[in-house]
Order: structure tokens, then C-alpha cells, then sequence
């Protein structure tokens, strides 16, 4: 990793703690200086502006994961690294055990996730967006599904079921993430429809 890489690490690490305690409104950039011992100069050298940091921490750390990126390309037709379809259900478990592993990131996008309400939030787009770039990748994944199952139906109860699990889970930690969406599966994919699509 490179000397500017690794800096830039630094930076984000630092910018997502504090933004995910105290919002992108309570996070100045003085306060980033502080935490990483740079000057605030030096930061804006690597990260331009407030603004663009969010974008990245967003776009290069929460959306873009090795596990996602590596899922989708496996269970993408056409994609060098195909490897054949999935059911839908393991890319929610997938979810949980990946979120489970950082909560500050999860505490990070449901403050966003209630701050990006406000019209004039810099993110703001962003999320409205983000729902249906969800959907358009889920769309273009090649999964096993029962006859008969909307998958954007499907995908949107599944997705505002984690969104509210995970506030519980950032609540009171001691069960896992992953064992309250287990306890979500049998009521979103019940049996007998989705038998042998889980």
C-alpha cells in the first residue's frame, strides 16, 4: 500500500468513527485533524472537501466490499468469475455476517440513513438513489427463485427488515446479527414456497 493510500486509510477510519457517533453535521473537519494527527491543510489534501469524504466512505468502504464484489461477480452471467445462481436468502445472510463483523460502519448508515432525510443533505441523493441501484443489481444477479416471487418486492421487505434489525442489534449486541435475521428467514421465506431456494 501506498504512503498516500495508507494516509487515506487513516483518514477514513477516523471519519467514519466519528461520523457514525456524531453525523456528517457533528463531524468537522478540525475534529478529523484531531483525531489523526494531521493538519487540516493535510487533510483536505487527500480528501478535497467534507463532502467528497462522505462520498468516499460511502461508496469505497460501506457499498463496495470484497465480499459483495466477489458475490455479485460470482452469480453474474457474462462475468468472467460466473459461477452459477444463488438463492436469494444467501445474499441476506451474507449481509448479516459481513455487518455483524462492523458495527460502526452499520451504526454509520442508520445515522445517515435518518440525516439523509433532509433534502439539502449532501448524501441526500445519494440514498434516494441508492435503493434502486440495489434493485438493478439484484436484477441483473442471477438467483434461484420460487415460481411466482417478485424478486424487487421481495428484495425491498428483506432490505427494511435488516435496516430495522440492525438498529435493534446496534441497541443491544449480545445476539448476534446474524441470529436475529436467522430468526427473520422463517417468516420472509416461509415454507413451502421457498423450500430448497434457501
Amino acid at each position: 500500500m501506498s504512503k498516500f493510500d495508507d494516509r487515506l486509510d487513516t483518514i477514513l477510519d477516523a471519519a467514519t468513527e466519528l461520523m457514525a457517533k456524531y453525523g456528517f453535521y457533528g463531524t468537522s473537519l478540525d475534529r478529523i485533524s484531531d483525531m489523526t494527527g494531521m493538519s487540516k491543510q493535510n487533510l483536505l489534501y487527500y480528501v478535497k472537501n467534507k463532502k467528497n469524504l462522505l462520498t468516499l466512505i460511502i461508496t469505497e468502504r460501506y457499498d463496495e466490499t470484497p465480499e459483495f464484489v466477489s458475490f455479485t461477480n460470482r452469480h453474474t452471467r457474462g462475468n468472467p468469475e460466473y459461477e452459477g445462481p444463488t438463492p436469494l436468502p444467501a445474499y441476506y445472510r451474507l449481509l448479516a455476517r459481513v455487518n455483524e463483523q462492523r458495527p460502526v460502519f452499520v451504526q454509520l448508515f442508520s445515522m445517515l440513513n435518518v440525516e439523509t432525510l433532509e433534502p439539502s443533505h449532501p448524501a441526500h441523493d445519494y440514498f434516494v438513489k441508492r435503493e434502486n441501484k440495489i434493485l438493478t443489481r439484484g436484477g441483473n444477479t442471477d438467483w434461484q427463485l420460487p415460481p411466482g416471487v417478485d424478486l424487487h418486492t421481495t428484495m425491498r421487505v428483506c432490505d427494511a427488515t435488516m435496516d430495522g434489525i440492525q438498529v435493534q442489534w446496534l441497541h443491544d449486541t449480545s445476539t448476534p446479527l446474524t441470529e436475529l435475521w436467522a430468526a427473520c428467514e422463517e417468516r420472509l421465506f416461509p415454507s413451502p414456497t421457498w423450500d430448497g431456494y434457501r
